[in-house]
Order: structure tokens, then C-alpha cells, then sequence
């Protein structure tokens, strides 16, 4: 177990030891588990992002490059044969889906 000492406004301190407390109860270390529970929190979230970012650097090309490789099935189709396909295509996805259930 580490201690860590942090420098934080008052107004958030309050904040802190109010929700903490409501959420779990007035017990010794209730303001401990609360600050684990956000350093967690936004840790995780810090590391979450950043691996977006370098998987979005890795595998981000031109964005129109993209969308005419995943198009590039519908050439020759006009746009009420497209909204046929997509009606048939849910109607499949969500007849299999009942019989899953099944």
C-alpha cells in the first residue's frame, strides 16, 4: 500500500469527502477506497485513450479511400436496390435472431 499526498482546491474536497461518504458510508477508509476507486477511474480512461489514438495512427488512411474500399460491392447498384438490400439484410439478422432465442 502507497500513500499519495495531493494539493486539491477545497471546494473539491468537499466534494470529495461528501460523495464519498454518501457512497460508502461514514467508515474509515471510505475516503481511501473513494480516491482509489477515482484514480482507477481515470486511469483507465487516460490509458483507453491513448490506445485509441495509436490504434487510430496505425490504421487511419485517407478517410474517403476507406469508405469507397468498404463500398466498393455496391457499384452499379442504384440507391432503392441498396435500401432493398438493407431491409432484406435486417430482416435476416433479426429473424435469425428469434431463432436464437428459440
Amino acid at each position: 500500500m502507497a500513500i499519495l499526498k495531493v494539493n486539491i482546491s477545497s471546494e473539491l474536497e468537499k466534494r470529495f469527502r461528501e460523495t464519498a461518504m454518501k457512497k460508502y458510508g461514514y467508515v474509515r477508509g471510505a475516503l481511501s477506497l473513494a480516491a482509489q476507486k477515482a484514480l482507477e477511474h481515470w486511469t483507465y480512461e487516460e490509458f483507453s485513450r491513448e490506445k485509441a489514438k495509436e490504434i487510430a495512427k496505425k490504421h487511419t488512411k485517407d478517410p474517403v479511400d476507406e469508405i469507397e474500399g468498404l463500398l466498393s460491392h455496391v457499384k452499379g447498384k442504384t440507391s432503392v436496390e441498396l435500401q432493398h438490400e438493407a431491409g432484406r439484410y435486417r430482416t435476416e439478422m433479426a429473424l435469425s435472431y428469434l431463432k436464437k432465442r428459440k
